[in-house]
């Protein structure tokens, strides 16, 4: 008689994950930070438990359990990666991510680019980085709504480039120019309201998510997704996504090298995700 497996089987996007908690909750915990590393940790024992409870319903309905949770866990982790990085006592990087954009480009933008501030490009481009906020549940909410092999493989892309980029944010933390080099800049990029409701949302964040650049990445693995499946809207988000990535230098929340990263990441993701023979559709 086969013993029984010691865990259910797991999607590969569970796996990403999962392995990026367990990495982060033995770094904790090997930090002595025994408070956060049991919040992690509790993190990877939730996808093993729900990954059971979704193989015990029928089809579809198991399937959109597991992948509403693990989108789920996935806002839970961002929030609470500040404390991780605290834990665990990681020093900032913003110096060496500073000087490989002067090696590479002789200064960073968020420098650079301020004699180019203006109100009107300020909020073309503050709309623009806000843009990822709705298309980031759109994806999830498509990721869960595709039926296999679809939505699987979409998330296994998606949650692979957010397993890397955390993993990236708890090991090279950064808080970005617009906090770092805040005496270098003359003055904030001035906008309207938007730029407004922008920087406020940016101000909640957990201060560590800079290298790689996840609003990069996430958007050009969306650009391929969507240049593989739905040739129409790619063309259609075409601006609005090279106003995204810009905005990111723009606005000084990003380095340059956050942005090279995040675009080999996104290459990690689609090749993940695998190109398939046909159209993405909710009745595939």
């Amino acid at each position: 008689m086969k013993s029984a497996p010691l865990l259910p089987p797991l999607r590969p996007h569970e796996w990403v994950f999962g392995v990026f908690l367990v990495i982060t909750t033995v770094r904790l915990i090997a930090a002595g930070a025994w408070a956060i590393g049991l919040e992690f940790g509790a993190m990877t024992a939730s996808v093993v438990a729900v990954a059971a409870i979704g193989r015990r319903w029928p089809g579809w309905y198991g399937e959109v359990l597991r992948l509403s949770w693990l989108s789920v866990l996935v806002g839970i982790a961002y929030v609470r990666l500040g404390a991780a990085v605290a834990g665990i006592g990681t020093a900032a990087v913003d110096d060496a991510l500073l000087r490989l954009d002067r090696g590479l480009l002789g200064e960073t933008p968020a420098l650079v680019w301020v004699r180019w501030n203006h109100p009107l490009l300020t909020e073309f481009l503050s709309a623009c980085y806000f843009l990822f906020y709705p298309a980031t549940l759109a994806a999830f909410l498509a990721a869960v709504v595709w039926r296999a092999p679809h939505g699987g493989r979409f998330m296994t892309g998606m949650i692979s480039i957010y397993a890397i980029g955390f993993l990236g944010y708890t090991m090279l933390p950064a808080s970005g120019p617009h906090l770092a080099w805040a005496a270098l800049l003359p003055e904030p990029a001035h906008g309207w309201w938007l730029t407004r409701v922008n920087a406020a949302m940016v101000a909640g964040s957990n201060h560590v998510d800079v290298f790689p650049s996840l609003h990069t990445a996430l958007t050009l693995f969306w650009m391929g997704i969507l240049w593989w499946w739905r040739r129409r809207l790619f063309y259609l988000f075409l601006v609005p996504a090279a106003g995204l990535c810009t905005a990111t230098l723009y606005l000084r929340y990003h380095y340059a090298v956050d942005l090279l990263a995040g675009a080999v990441l996104a290459g990690l993701g689609l090749w993940l995700a695998g190109k398939p023979s046909g159209r993405l559709s909710p009745r595939a």
